[in-house]
C-alpha cells in the first residue's frame, strides 16, 4: 500500500480513501441531542458503523417515527430504558429496521402516544423488514398497537436478535399482540413477554411458516383467542427452556399449534387456560421433559405434571424454590445442561443460554 501511495497524487489518494467502503475502524460517536437535536437527524448524519448515544428524556417523534436505513449502526441510549424513551405518533411503526440492516437498538423504553385512531399495519413498536438482522436487546417495548405484531413484527427472511427485552402491554387487532414472525427466523432470548393481547392468535408470540427458536423467555398474563402465550402455524420454530403461565385463551391459553413440527423441550406450563392446544401436529412435536400443568403427556418423553414452586408468582418472581421438581428433570442431554454443569432446570433459568436458577445470567452480555 505504500508504494502504491508513492505512485499517486495526493489528491488522488484522498479520493481513493473517501470512495473506500466505511469500516468500523472509522466509526465515530454521535451525541443526541448534544450534536443532533433528534435521532433521525444523527441516523441521516451518521455512516455505517456509527454509534449514537441518546442521552436520558422523552423523545416524542414527528409523523413518520425513526427509520434506520443504515447497513450497521448501532443506536444506545447513555442511562437505559427506564430513563430514555422514544414515543411513536401510533400510525406507523416506533421505529423501522430497513432490509438489510444489522442495527443494535440498546436500551430505550419504545412506546407508541395514544393521540389518534389509526394503528401500524405491521410492528406498533419495531417493524423488522424483510432480510434485516438487527439486534434488539435490553428494551421495554410497551404500550404500542398494530395490525399484526403489536410490538415487533419480523418480516420474511429477517433474522433479528431479540434479548432481554420486556414487552408488556402491546395490543395486535389482528395476530401477534407481542411478536409476530412471519416465515423469519428470530432468535427470542431471556425476555418477559407480559400482558400482551391479540384479538385473535398469538396474545405473547406468533409464528407463521418460520424457525424461530425462542428461548429462557418468561410469558406471562398474555391473552389470545388462540394460543394466549405462543401461537404457531406451519412452523418449524424450538422452544426451549420457557415458562409459559397464566395466559388466557378460549384454545391453548399456554401454546397452540396448527401443523408443521414444533420442538418443545425443558419448558414449564403451568396455570394457564388450557396449556396446550394441537390443531394439527406430528406426533415426534410432542413437549419433551417439560412441567405441564394439565397432565395430558405426564410419564411421555420425561414430562411431570407437578407445582414447579415458583419462587413469588404473584409478584412475577418465577424462578425455582429449593426442592421444586422442575429443578434437574430436564433433558438429561449434555447440550441442554445447566451452565453450572448441572442436569436442565425446566423453564426460563434452565439451560445453558439463560440465567441460572439464581437469577444471575450466564454468558457475556
Amino acid at each position: 500500500m505504500q508504494i502504491l501511495r508513492n505512485m499517486v497524487p495526493f489528491t488522488l489518494w484522498a479520493v481513493f480513501y473517501a470512495l473506500m467502503p466505511t469500516t468500523t475502524a472509522f466509526a465515530v460517536i454521535l451525541q443526541v441531542p448534544d450534536q443532533y437535536p433528534t435521532i433521525q437527524e444523527a441516523i441521516h448524519g451518521s455512516r455505517p458503523g456509527d454509534t449514537i448515544i441518546v442521552a436520558p428524556g422523552v423523545y416524542r417523534l414527528p409523523p413518520g417515527n425513526i427509520m434506520i436505513d443504515k447497513e450497521s449502526l448501532t443506536l444506545k441510549s447513555a442511562g437505559g430504558a427506564a430513563e430514555t424513551i422514544i414515543a411513536g405518533r401510533g400510525n406507523s411503526p416506533v421505529i423501522t429496521v430497513a432490509e438489510g440492516s444489522r442495527a443494535v437498538i440498546d436500551g430505550f423504553t419504545i412506546t407508541s402516544v395514544k393521540d389518534m385512531d389509526t394503528f401500524a399495519i405491521r410492528g406498533g413498536g419495531i417493524y423488522c423488514a424483510p432480510s434485516s438482522s438487527p439486534v434488539i436487546i435490553n428494551n421495554i417495548i410497551t404500550g404500542n398497537n398494530a395490525v399484526y405484531g403489536g410490538a415487533i413484527y419480523c418480516d420474511r427472511s429477517s433474522t433479528p436478535a431479540i434479548i432481554n427485552n420486556v414487552i408488556s402491554k402491546n395490543k395486535a387487532t389482528g395476530i401477534g399482540g407481542g411478536i409476530y414472525s412471519f416465515q423469519a427466523a428470530p432468535n427470542i432470548n431471556r425476555n418477559r413477554l407480559v400482558e400482551n393481547e391479540s384479538a385473535d392468535s398469538g396474545g405473547g408470540i406468533f409464528c407463521y411458516r418460520d424457525s424461530s427458536r425462542i428461548t429462557n423467555n418468561v410469558i406471562w398474563k398474555n391473552k389470545a383467542k388462540l394460543g394466549g402465550g405462543i401461537s404457531c402455524k406451519r412452523c418449524a420454530a424450538t422452544v426451549i427452556n420457557v415458562t409459559i403461565t397464566a395466559n388466557m385463551a378460549v384454545y391453548g391459553g399456554g401454546i397452540f399449534a396448527d401443523s408443521g413440527s414444533l420442538r418443545m423441550i425443558n419448558l414449564i406450563l403451568w396455570q394457564n387456560e388450557g396449556d396446550l392446544y394441537f390443531k394439527q401436529l406430528s406426533p415426534a412435536s410432542r413437549p419433551d421433559h417439560s412441567n405441564i400443568g394439565d397432565g395430558d403427556f405426564r410419564g411421555i418423553n420425561g414430562n411431570i405434571s407437578a407445582d414447579p414452586l415458583f419462587a413469588d408468582p404473584e409478584n412475577g418472581d418465577f424462578r425455582l424454590q429449593p426442592g421444586s421438581p422442575s429443578i434437574n428433570s430436564g433433558n438429561p442431554e449434555l447440550i441442554y445442561y445447566d451452565h453450572d454443569g448441572s442436569r436442565n432446570d425446566m423453564g426460563a433459568y434452565g439451560g445453558p443460554e439463560g440465567p441460572n436458577k439464581f437469577g444471575e445470567v450466564s454468558g457475556d452480555e
